[in-house]
């Protein structure tokens, strides 16, 4: 249904990235995955700016994954930011997190986080979750045109 779907991985920790990469892999699944490693990267490659200027090796992502607890700009303020921006505050966004805080998970919907999931320990459990998610964004839901 998607045959473009390009997912940006807001993440800071390489542990994590290789645990995101190796979970689509076993999905088998085709997903473009585009990692930055902060929000300040983040933002640089929304507004195609400097490295991400070719918007067809860098195309406006179909869902944005952002990690909460990133180093400086957290993942909380990237949502904030992002909600601000016109061409693409409709953005699906979903903030995932090693903690489920409830102080966190309102805070993330009330600045208009698509979805919080609580990052399982197990990597059966993350593949079979990510699994859900995607399945989701990827055959079910609608999501808005972007054009960045």
């Amino acid at each position: 249904m998607n045959q473009d779907f390009i997912l940006l991985l807001l993440e800071d920790s390489e542990e994590d990235v290789f645990l995101f990469r190796r979970a689509i892999t076993k999905l088998g699944r085709t997903i473009h995955l585009q990692c930055v490693r902060s929000v300040a990267e983040a933002q640089q490659y929304l507004r195609g700016q400097g490295k991400y200027q070719n918007r067809a090796e860098f195309p406006i992502p179909s869902v944005v994954f952002s990690d909460l607890q990133l180093p400086g700009t957290g993942g909380l303020q990237f949502l904030e930011w992002l909600r601000t921006q016109p061409t693409i505050r409709a953005l699906p966004c979903v903030i995932y997190s090693g903690s489920g805080n409830p102080s966190d998970v309102q805070v993330a919907y009330e600045l208009g986080v698509t979805s919080f999931i609580v990052k399982p320990v197990d990597f059966q459990d993350w593949v079979a979750r990510l699994e859900v998610v995607l399945k989701f964004w990827m055959d079910i839901a609608q999501r808005p045109p972007m054009d960045g």
